[in-house]
């Protein structure tokens, strides 16, 4: 029989690995959305400072879920190692509606990011070595604006079912959805659209690599390039879980209502998706490093702007401004990344990058938390700092390695047999 699909692989690739970044999204931002009735379960008694934790303990998982996924699916091959990941964050989200105390579930949470934090640098991984490429930064940004989007799937789902289903019920959507639709999508049909079951190398062979011999590869120019990737990650990280986790809370602490929150949270998000998908389509003509200069100087901008009492019209286009250049701008440094370095250690460098990177994630609920109660203009001023300090690093420290990024790049462009 004739299996052949009437569509490119590539394009079947993306799409599940879209869905499954949706997912992940999801469970991300439906913890921000239920964090007001989370302050208010009467049984739990949780301060602001304790909800930033239970929030960070999903990030913690995540940044040891990237770094493992990473070096795993060279290893062991990214498409199993991607279905795995899956799966994981699927199941956790169901232990997290089910726990019965505060502490079992930030312990819920620290487990379902492991497998979180795996979807998205194997999810690149596996798009990019199917990927044309002339359209690599492109379906990159497209099947990450899956993660923002989730978010507005979150929100959306928060404003229907919340007060119905309480925190539980929209939780465990978060972990059934996934694990009845996503997973057995990819159990059938990933193996058809990338039949090697091994990670994809320019050579089709698997490496049998630890991260600390993907390391000593690097030069010295690699070093500091994957330093500065790190960094710029760690700041798009607090800024985008930051505001992920405490933007209801803020706006709702402004005077403005539950309900009106939840939709600035998704109007939010939807900038985040254009920025992600709007943001890789301008790298693939202006290069990477303009578009993410040119995506954190926005992101600064628009955040301070939301600490200004607005009109509406104004204050929802600083709101999707500032979902542009935070969340909008982490597809694009990951793009980079997978353009910078060669293809058969690409998953193990993504998943070092999201990894540590994801420290800046653990520490933006902290933040926001620790900064919840003072005037707006405090707490956007903060992350907004971040977001010029992150413009600053990519202006000058990679317009200083411009000679060695471009040479690496034509090494890292060869396509890969699958």
């Amino acid at each position: 029989m004739n299996n052949r699909l009437s569509f490119p692989s590539y394009i079947g690739v993306a799409a599940i690995a879209f869905l499954a970044i949706a997912a992940d999204g999801y469970d991300l931002a439906i913890f921000g959305a239920a964090t007001p009735n989370l302050l208010h379960y009467a049984d739990w008694g949780l301060t602001t400072a304790r909800v930033g934790v239970i929030a960070s303990a999903a990030i913690m998982g995540m940044g040891v879920g990237s770094i493992a996924a990473g070096v795993l699916a060279d290893r062991y091959g990214v498409r199993r190692v991607f279905l795995l990941c899956v799966t994981w964050f699927s199941v956790g989200m169901m232990l997290c509606a089910a726990a019965p105390t505060a502490e079992l579930l930030g312990v819920a949470r620290f487990v379902a990011g492991f497998g979180l934090g795996g979807v998205v640098p194997t999810a690149i991984a596996l798009t990019m070595s199917v990927a044309p490429a002339h359209r690599k930064n492109l379906l990159n940004g497209m099947i990450l604006a899956g993660l923002p989007l989730g978010g507005v799937i979150a929100a959306l789902t928060a404003l229907v079912f919340l007060d119905v289903l309480g925190w539980r019920g929209v939780f465990f959507i978060g972990g059934a959805f996934p694990l009845l639709t996503v997973v057995p999508i990819l159990a059938v049909k990933l193996r058809r659209w990338v039949p090697s079951p091994t990670s994809v190398h320019s050579d089709g062979v698997a490496t049998r690599r630890t991260l600390r011999a993907v390391l000593t590869r690097l030069e010295r120019s690699g070093w500091r390039a994957l330093a500065v990737f790190t960094a710029m990650t760690f700041c798009g990280q607090i800024q985008w879980y930051g505001l992920l986790t405490w933007l209801p809370q803020i706006m709702k602490s402004s005077g403005y209502s539950l309900g009106s929150a939840l939709v600035f949270l998704v109007i939010f998000s939807v900038g985040a998706a254009t920025g992600a998908s709007g943001g890789s389509w301008i790298a693939d003509r202006i290069g990477e490093r303009r578009a993410a200069l040119s995506a954190f100087a926005v992101g600064a901008v628009a955040v301070i702007a939301l600490a200004v009492h607005l009109p509406s019209p104004a204050l929802y286009v600083f709101l999707f401004l500032a979902g542009a250049g935070t969340g909008g701008t982490q597809p694009i440094v990951f793009g980079f990344v997978a353009t910078y370095f060669p293809v058969d250690i690409r998953a193990s460098i993504l998943g070092f990058v999201a990894g540590v990177g994801r420290i800046g994630g653990v520490c933006g609920p902290i933040l926001g938390g620790l900064l919840a109660g003072r005037p707006p203009i405090i707490i956007f001023s903060v992350l907004s700092g971040i977001g010029i300090f992150a413009a600053l690093l990519c202006c000058i420290a990679l317009a200083a390695n411009k000679a060695e990024r471009d040479h690496a790049t034509a090494t890292a462009s060869t396509p890969a047999e699958v």
